[in-house]
Protein backbone atom coordinates (compact mmCIF):
# COMPACT_ATOMS: atom_id res chain seq x y z
CA UNK A 1 0.00 0.00 0.00
CA UNK A 2 1.36 3.70 -0.49
CA UNK A 3 2.10 6.27 1.76
CA UNK A 4 -1.87 7.77 0.79
CA UNK A 5 -3.51 5.01 1.89
CA UNK A 6 -1.56 4.96 5.34
CA UNK A 7 -2.31 8.14 5.94
CA UNK A 8 -5.85 7.62 4.90
CA UNK A 9 -6.17 4.97 7.83
CA UNK A 10 -4.83 7.08 10.00
CA UNK A 11 -6.46 10.06 9.42
CA UNK A 12 -9.89 8.27 9.76
CA UNK A 13 -8.93 6.60 13.40
CA UNK A 14 -7.57 10.17 14.39
CA UNK A 15 -10.82 11.26 13.45
CA UNK A 16 -12.95 9.05 15.58
CA UNK A 17 -10.44 8.96 18.67
CA UNK A 18 -9.06 12.39 18.98
CA UNK A 19 -11.31 14.66 16.95
CA UNK A 20 -10.91 17.03 14.03
CA UNK A 21 -9.37 19.96 16.11
CA UNK A 22 -6.22 17.62 17.34
CA UNK A 23 -2.48 18.50 16.69
CA UNK A 24 -2.19 14.38 15.76
CA UNK A 25 -4.45 15.19 13.24
CA UNK A 26 -3.42 18.47 11.78
CA UNK A 27 0.02 16.22 11.52
CA UNK A 28 -1.63 13.70 9.41
CA UNK A 29 -3.07 16.65 6.87
CA UNK A 30 0.45 18.19 6.45
CA UNK A 31 1.75 14.67 5.96
CA UNK A 32 -1.25 13.96 2.89
CA UNK A 33 -0.42 17.43 1.43
CA UNK A 34 3.35 16.83 1.38
CA UNK A 35 2.84 13.41 -0.28
CA UNK A 36 0.08 15.60 -2.53
CA UNK A 37 3.13 18.31 -3.32
CA UNK A 38 5.46 15.43 -4.37
CA UNK A 39 2.80 14.04 -6.91
CA UNK A 40 2.71 17.27 -8.30
CA UNK A 41 -1.10 18.01 -7.04
CA UNK A 42 -1.25 20.68 -5.68
CA UNK A 43 -4.87 21.84 -5.56
CA UNK A 44 -5.17 18.51 -3.33
CA UNK A 45 -2.04 19.58 -1.10
CA UNK A 46 -3.32 23.17 -0.59
CA UNK A 47 -6.56 21.73 0.84
CA UNK A 48 -5.10 19.75 3.24
CA UNK A 49 -2.66 22.73 4.34
CA UNK A 50 -5.81 24.63 4.61
CA UNK A 51 -6.98 22.06 7.01
CA UNK A 52 -3.63 22.29 9.24
CA UNK A 53 -3.71 26.17 9.14
CA UNK A 54 -7.11 25.99 10.49
CA UNK A 55 -6.56 23.33 13.21
CA UNK A 56 -3.12 25.15 14.18
CA UNK A 57 -5.43 28.50 14.17
CA UNK A 58 -8.04 27.38 16.86
CA UNK A 59 -5.48 25.63 19.01
CA UNK A 60 -2.26 28.10 18.55
CA UNK A 61 -3.48 31.26 17.80
CA UNK A 62 -1.92 33.27 14.75
CA UNK A 63 1.35 33.78 16.02
CA UNK A 64 2.65 30.50 16.80
CA UNK A 65 5.77 29.43 15.04
CA UNK A 66 3.99 26.59 13.57
CA UNK A 67 1.69 28.55 11.78
CA UNK A 68 4.90 30.09 9.86
CA UNK A 69 5.71 26.37 8.73
CA UNK A 70 2.51 25.83 7.23
CA UNK A 71 2.40 29.55 5.65
CA UNK A 72 5.82 27.80 4.45
CA UNK A 73 3.84 25.32 2.93
CA UNK A 74 1.21 27.28 1.25
CA UNK A 75 3.95 29.32 -0.17
CA UNK A 76 5.83 26.93 -1.71
CA UNK A 77 2.24 25.11 -3.42
CA UNK A 78 2.12 28.27 -4.52
CA UNK A 79 5.55 28.87 -5.95
CA UNK A 80 5.20 25.86 -7.82
CA UNK A 81 2.02 26.75 -9.28
CA UNK A 82 3.27 30.17 -10.74
CA UNK A 83 1.67 32.01 -8.38
CA UNK A 84 3.97 34.41 -6.96
CA UNK A 85 2.07 37.29 -5.54
CA UNK A 86 0.50 34.96 -3.70
CA UNK A 87 3.61 32.88 -2.53
CA UNK A 88 5.06 36.05 -1.21
CA UNK A 89 2.18 37.38 1.05
CA UNK A 90 2.37 33.45 2.48
CA UNK A 91 6.12 33.78 2.68
CA UNK A 92 5.97 37.50 4.27
CA UNK A 93 3.60 36.04 7.11
CA UNK A 94 5.97 33.62 7.72
CA UNK A 95 8.55 36.23 8.49
CA UNK A 96 6.45 38.59 10.67
CA UNK A 97 5.57 35.47 12.95
CA UNK A 98 9.38 33.78 12.11
CA UNK A 99 10.65 37.50 14.00
CA UNK A 100 8.64 37.66 16.58
CA UNK A 101 8.49 33.57 17.54
CA UNK A 102 11.89 32.33 16.86
CA UNK A 103 13.97 35.91 16.59
CA UNK A 104 15.89 37.41 14.01
CA UNK A 105 18.87 34.90 13.83
CA UNK A 106 17.30 31.56 13.63
CA UNK A 107 17.11 29.38 11.31
CA UNK A 108 13.67 29.01 10.20
CA UNK A 109 14.19 32.73 9.78
CA UNK A 110 16.39 32.38 7.24
CA UNK A 111 14.69 29.74 5.52
CA UNK A 112 12.16 32.42 5.27
CA UNK A 113 14.39 35.22 3.32
CA UNK A 114 15.55 32.18 1.02
CA UNK A 115 12.19 31.91 -0.06
CA UNK A 116 11.21 35.08 -0.34
CA UNK A 117 14.77 35.72 -2.38
CA UNK A 118 13.66 32.53 -4.94
CA UNK A 119 10.23 34.30 -5.38
CA UNK A 120 11.98 37.46 -6.21
CA UNK A 121 14.35 36.04 -8.88
CA UNK A 122 12.06 33.82 -10.12
CA UNK A 123 10.24 37.47 -11.19
CA UNK A 124 13.62 38.96 -12.41
CA UNK A 125 14.03 41.40 -9.42
CA UNK A 126 17.56 40.18 -8.84
CA UNK A 127 19.18 43.01 -6.46
CA UNK A 128 15.65 42.25 -4.05
CA UNK A 129 16.60 38.71 -4.30
CA UNK A 130 20.20 39.21 -3.83
CA UNK A 131 19.30 41.58 -0.82
CA UNK A 132 17.18 38.62 0.96
CA UNK A 133 19.50 35.95 0.14
CA UNK A 134 22.15 37.70 1.84
CA UNK A 135 19.69 37.96 4.96
CA UNK A 136 19.40 34.65 4.70
CA UNK A 137 23.14 34.06 4.46
CA UNK A 138 24.21 36.22 7.33
CA UNK A 139 21.94 33.98 9.21
CA UNK A 140 22.85 30.53 8.27
CA UNK A 141 26.51 31.39 9.07
CA UNK A 142 25.75 32.55 12.48
CA UNK A 143 22.84 29.73 13.01
CA UNK A 144 24.34 26.60 11.18
CA UNK A 145 28.25 27.43 10.44
CA UNK A 146 30.19 27.39 7.30
CA UNK A 147 30.01 24.53 6.03
CA UNK A 148 26.28 23.54 6.44
CA UNK A 149 24.10 22.43 3.29
CA UNK A 150 22.14 25.53 3.84
CA UNK A 151 24.75 27.98 4.00
CA UNK A 152 25.73 26.20 0.50
CA UNK A 153 22.44 26.54 -1.27
CA UNK A 154 22.52 30.21 -0.03
CA UNK A 155 25.59 30.86 -1.88
CA UNK A 156 24.85 28.75 -4.94
CA UNK A 157 21.59 31.43 -5.13
CA UNK A 158 23.75 33.91 -4.46
CA UNK A 159 25.56 33.11 -7.78
CA UNK A 160 22.47 32.44 -9.81
CA UNK A 161 21.46 35.71 -8.96
CA UNK A 162 24.56 37.43 -9.78
CA UNK A 163 25.15 35.71 -12.53
CA UNK A 164 21.54 36.62 -13.95
CA UNK A 165 22.76 40.28 -13.36
CA UNK A 166 26.07 39.71 -15.52
CA UNK A 167 28.31 40.26 -12.54
CA UNK A 168 29.93 37.07 -13.52
CA UNK A 169 33.43 37.80 -11.17
CA UNK A 170 31.24 37.75 -8.28
CA UNK A 171 29.24 35.16 -9.25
Amino acid sequence: EDAMQQYQKSLEIQLKTLGPDHSSTAATYRSMGNVLVSQGKYEDAMQQYRKVLEIQLKALGPEHFVIATTNHSIGTVMYRQGKYEDAMQQYQTALEIDLKALGPEHSSTATTYHCIGGVLQRQGKYEEANQQYQMALEINLKALGPEHSSTATTYHEIGSVLQHQGKYEEA
